[in-house]
């Protein structure tokens, strides 16, 4: 059987070769001694740490912990053995077969470890009415009677949504399991939570984008204080490094005492050892601060505590972090990707470019792909400040025997609230307390203002939710998903940008799901126009007049045109009557709607913004469009692609991550850029990747 986890090194497991094939022989025989032998997962060394027969499955080998948290799959909460086994038996399959997606790869372990909990919740329904199998729930009567107990259970809508959806992937996985279900209803998965949710939570609630005001403190908060530290991170770093060794030192003199029997009242386990270990530190945790501190330019930072200065590196961290999620819009896991050299300075067009370099792992399998993501010069310093503080944290980590640690020591956000234990990566818990400690420190209080512009920029919002969480007075509440929601709505809502360029930011697929995301923008941005006509009609005067001068020049020169309807203007150049060439024509059509256009990076689109992009993940996909025009101007931009395409395949190829479906994107990519710059006569070199031909 071919094994199609993942480890963070690209590594595949070699594990199960007797397949799947022989899990249900073994399981239609009810062979449980041997079943329960065969080996689930291993460790990252190839040992095996789960088998069949064990109630929690240990997946650490196979996910990155900078993605997620949650590492392990039980099935101790079903009493019923039968039961048990056919729910292992079903994720089983899910991760070694492509059995729980249409697609031909398995489900990937984080998204396993995610749908793990909603199954669960059907396994406990079936276990408590002593039902031994889930294909009793095929049966209508069994089936609205379950629904009944999800609605009992008060669920919100996304939550009994996912549960019906994972009934949809065991019913898809049928033809590999051993039994048959149906859900014995027409219904989509939605339709039924809609239906059996709590009339309360019906409503998904979005993720809030902040409202001005309190984004503006909490940004600028954050701004001034890695500004001011910046400059000292090197001074931080020897701070944090001292106070580490100084806890080394003290713990390998009691170590040394109890190895050589001369302490033999203590171990390692005892509740003195921590007391020993801090009696036999050579200097007093106080002091090395001061010393430090102490006549700095940092001295109103002084606390005399190394739990207290601890959590102050915290926040520092954390500060470095926002400013990182603020000025990128990136996910969580994403900014988990961020290292010491994520920073990136590029030239576009005589422009710098500044970008922050990590992987999105949206739609793909194993590590993620490199990408990067445009941001402030800001996050510079953060990306820096950041390194400083936890250099000596990620040197220990790399000197860890865990291969696990060591992959995690590329990560900038972790840290070492227990001495005695390896350092770890802070999740949303232990960066939930320093953002309440900020928004109240930047004053993000939240007044009627405030809750009023919420309102207008959060229409997603379950409004029970929302009034709860959001009320005047209080200190508002940040979470991480809430930067992404914030960049989406702030550059629409200031016309920063196109769609297109969010899309592309936010790593998105279609341009539907980033429109979702800057929900509430058009509202904020109308509101102050709605009140000054004349600013209304001076921006869509200015915007006609762009396309008028375009088009007029498209049809009355020689200029070179290219893309579908660029070759056609130019076909039809001499055929027009020039009295439907003018420019009051032009305007004419231009006035009624009859000629639009919208401007993207590398080209023009005539379908004007009834264009949606559904599904264009890259610029060639725009050589199928009948609507797509590129002039001379545009050409140039193509220069820029072409060299940036070739540069991330060679880099890809250069560290073995260049998988035959990545180099089909790119090279598509480079064709699309050749084709323009030999059509326009620009200079280029032929990029040829190994000596192969691709044509």
């Amino acid at each position: 059987m071919r094994v199609l986890l993942e480890l963070p090194n690209n590594n595949v497991l070699k594990e199960n070769q007797d397949g799947y094939l022989n899990v249900l022989d073994l399981y239609n025989k009810n062979d449980l001694l041997h079943l329960y032998k065969i080996p689930v997962t291993k460790t990252f060394s190839g040992s095996i740490v789960s088998y069949f027969g064990d109630k929690e499955w240990d997946l650490t080998a196979y996910v990155d912990r900078k993605i997620t948290n949650k590492y392990k799959i039980t099935f101790n909460e079903i009493s019923s053995q039968s039961l048990a086994n056919e729910f292992k038996l079903i994720f089983f399959i899910w991760i070694y077969t492509p059995a729980g997606q249409r697609r031909t790869s398995p489900l990937k372990p984080t998204s396993l470890i995610a749908i793990h909990s909603k199954l669960t919740q059907v396994y406990k329904y079936l276990d408590k009415l002593k039902l031994d199998s889930i294909s009793n729930l095929s049966h209508p009567v069994l089936f609205y009677e379950f629904c009944s107990y999800i609605k009992e259970l008060e669920y919100s809508f996304i939550s009994a949504q996912h549960i019906f959806s994972v009934l949809g992937k065991v019913q898809e996985s049928s033809k590999y399991l051993p039994f048959s279900f149906e859900i014995p209803t027409d219904q989509g998965s939605g339709e039924l939570a809609s239906e059996y949710c709590s009339p309360s939570k019906s409503r998904a609630d979005q993720f809030y984008a902040m409202p001005t005001s309190v984004m503006e403190k909490i940004y600028l908060w954050c701004i001034k204080f890695i500004e001011e530290l910046h400059p000292h991170k090197e001074l931080l770093n020897e701070l944090a490094s001292e106070l580490r060794l100084n806890y080394k030192m003290g713990k390998k003199t009691i170590d040394k005492k109890i190895d050589s029997g001369t302490w033999p009242w203590l171990s390692y386990d005892s509740p003195n050892y921590r007391i020993e270990v801090n009696k036999s530190k050579p200097v007093p945790y106080k002091l090395i601060i001061e010393s430090f501190l102490v006549g700095s330019p940092l001295e109103k930072y002084c606390i005399p505590s190394a739990a207290r200065t601890q959590g102050w590196f915290s926040k520092v961290l954390t500060a470095c972090y926002i400013l990182c999620a603020a000025f990128t819009g990136m996910r969580r896991n994403e900014l988990y990707g961020l290292h010491s050299d994520s920073f990136k300075t590029r030239i576009f067009n005589g422009k710098t470019i500044y970008t922050l370099q990590s992987y999105h792992h949206k739609m793909t399998q194993g590590r993620g792909q490199l990408t990067e993501w445009v941001t402030s010069p800001i996050t510079r310093k953060a990306i820096e400040l950041a390194e400083a503080l936890t250099r000596h944290m990620r040197v220990e980590l790399l000197s860890s025997p865990n291969p696990m640690k060591n992959h995690e020591a590329s990560c900038l956000w972790i840290n070492q609230s227990k001495k005695s234990e390896e350092p770890k990566l802070m999740y949303e818990g232990h960066l939930r307390t320093n953002f309440d400690l900020i928004a109240k420190e930047a004053g993000a209080l939240i007044d009627q203002q405030v809750l009023d512009e919420f309102k207008l920029i959060n229409p997603n919002r379950n409004p029970l939710n929302a009034d709860k969480k959001i009320q005047v007075g209080k200190v508002w509440r940040i979470t991480t998903h809430q930067f992404r929601r914030t960049y989406a709505v702030f550059v629409r809502r200031h016309n920063l940008c196109s769609l297109t360029a969010i899309k592309d930011q936010f790593k998105h697929l279609d341009i539907p799901t980033t429109d979702w995301y800057g929900e509430g923008s058009a509202s904020a941005a109308l509101q102050g126009i709605e009140k000054d006509n004349e600013l209304k009609e001076l921006i869509s005067s200015v915007a006609n007049e762009v396309i008028i001068d375009n088009v007029y020049r498209w049809f009355n020169s020689n200029e070179k045109l290219y893309g579908k309807r660029g070759l056609e203007i130019m076909k039809e150049r001499s055929s027009i009557p020039s009295d439907l060439k003018t420019r009051e024509q032009i305007q004419e059509l231009v006035e009624k709607g009859i000629i639009d256009l919208v401007g993207t990076l590398h080209s023009y689109c005539l379908a004007g913004y009834e264009c949606r992009m559904d599904k264009v993940a890259s610029t060639a996909s725009c050589f199928k469009c009948e609507n797509q025009l590129i002039d001379e101007e545009k050409a140039k931009n193509w220069i820029q692609r072409h060299r940036w395409a070739t540069e991330q395949i060679i880099y890809l190829d250069s560290i073995n991550r260049l998988t035959s479906s990545i180099e089909s994107h790119y090279i598509t990519q480079i064709h699309a850029t050749e084709r323009v710059m030999h059509y326009f006569k620009i200079p280029f070199e032929k990029f040829n990747l190994k000596g192969k031909e691709n044509e």
